[in-house]
């Protein structure tokens, strides 16, 4: 005698499979939007890292002013206490030696990220090569290294500790 399976049996079997199949969906969206946002977080700090060593790079004697601007505007915290507190020196010294140093950052690396998406440490390597328009001109090659921490604030990543390194 065969034997024959409810409709209703297989209806609600159907149903489970359909919500199964949806949950794994929406799972699957929320994964990926997740590992997209890290992604964009883990890009936006090392940019900012890289956009801070360009600002720290970039100094003219004839922009000094703007170009220390642009330095206080990348970082944040301890960072940008330091800069604040070295501002007048390096003022004093760009003008005196009429120095134009640019310079071009060579890489960038992210050493690591805290699980919040919050605060990171990024590696940054940069050249510059210094003019120097005073009594004796000159030229002169730097070559930088530095180890960053930038955090977001309000949104937007800036650099809360440099660190030069060898």
């Amino acid at each position: 005698m065969e034997r024959r399976t409810p409709r209703l049996v297989v209806t609600l079997a159907l149903a489970g499979v359909v919500l199964a199949l949806a949950a794994a969906l929406v799972w699957t969206r929320i994964e990926l939007a997740a590992a997209r946002t890290a992604a964009e977080d883990r890009e936006a700090a090392m940019r900012a890292a890289a956009m801070h060593a360009v600002s720290l790079i970039s100094l003219n004697h004839r922009t000094v002013d703007e170009d220390i601007r642009r330095i206080l505007a990348t970082s944040t915290g301890e960072a940008r206490q330091a800069h604040e507190r070295h501002a007048p020196e390096l003022r004093r010294a760009a003008l005196s030696a009429k120095v134009v140093q640019t310079g071009v950052v060579r890489a960038v690396g992210l050493v690591s990220m805290n699980a919040a998406h919050d605060t990171a440490e990024v590696l940054v390597v940069a050249d510059a090569v210094n003019r120097f328009e005073d009594t004796k001109p000159r030229f002169e090659e730097r070559y930088y290294r530095w180890t960053m921490r930038v955090s977001k604030v309000g949104g937007a990543w800036l650099v809360s500790k440099a660190e030069q390194t060898q």
